[in-house]
């Protein structure tokens, strides 16, 4: 299955947050667009720090959620993120049942969902720590 082409609404999801409250995709749609970024198989500081970095940018404007499948254990991910001053949601998705809705086949990838509910724009193999490509991504498609 491919990536989900801009213009197809978004699946709903929810699900278990490293950093806070369960998330719940229904609580952005009308409010704010979402970016899902869909990390590689292993936690990576750089990668962290570099969403961190553009969390802090973009969030009046969007909400960012990194989503993980493969951790050493949620309460060792849990501390990494809180060491490492993260606070933007992390969904983690062991079953890859996110992944499999949006098409991601091989991470990284990006989603960018509007605030309709509906994808602005996905792509693969985006590097999560060149954040110059993530940044275009979201100041392109986010409105």
């Amino acid at each position: 299955m491919a990536l989900l082409a801009a213009g197809t609404p978004a699946p709903t999801f929810k699900g278990m947050n490293l950093t806070g409250p369960e998330i719940n995709s229904e609580n952005y749609k009308g409010k704010k667009p979402v970016v899902l970024i869909f990390s590689s198989t292993r936690v990576d500081p750089a990668q962290i720090n570099a969403v961190k970095a553009m969390w802090l940018k973009h969030r009046e404007k969007t909400e960012i959620i990194t989503v993980s499948y493969k951790l050493p254990s949620v309460s060792m991910a849990k501390a990494f993120m809180q060491q490492l001053g993260a606070k933007f949601p992390a969904l983690y998705d062991p079953s890859q049942a996110i992944y499999k809705m949006f098409g991601v086949e091989n991470p990284v990838a990006i989603v960018v969902i509007d605030a309709n509910g509906n994808v602005a724009y996905s792509a693969e193999a985006l590097e999560t720590k060149d954040t110059k490509a993530l940044e275009d991504a979201i100041v392109a498609n986010v409105k």
